[in-house]
């Protein structure tokens, strides 16, 4: 009778292992912070490669 009461706890342990564990798990950014890092990437070196682009031509010509 204890032994079953034991693995029952046992495996009660192991379910909330799991959970513990797929708790931790490193998650990537979310969708909202994915589109602010798109808009962010346009706006800041969009205009600084354009920038270097047209720096070159000139230097070129």
């Amino acid at each position: 009778m204890q032994e079953v009461t034991n693995r029952e706890i046992l495996e009660e342990l192991k379910k909330i292992q799991q959970k513990l564990e797929a708790l931790s798990e490193p998650k990537g950014l979310s969708t909202p912070g994915k589109i602010l890092a798109l808009i962010f990437g346009f706006a800041v070196f969009g205009p600084l490669l354009g920038y270097l682009a047209s720096i070159i031509i000139n230097l070129l010509s």
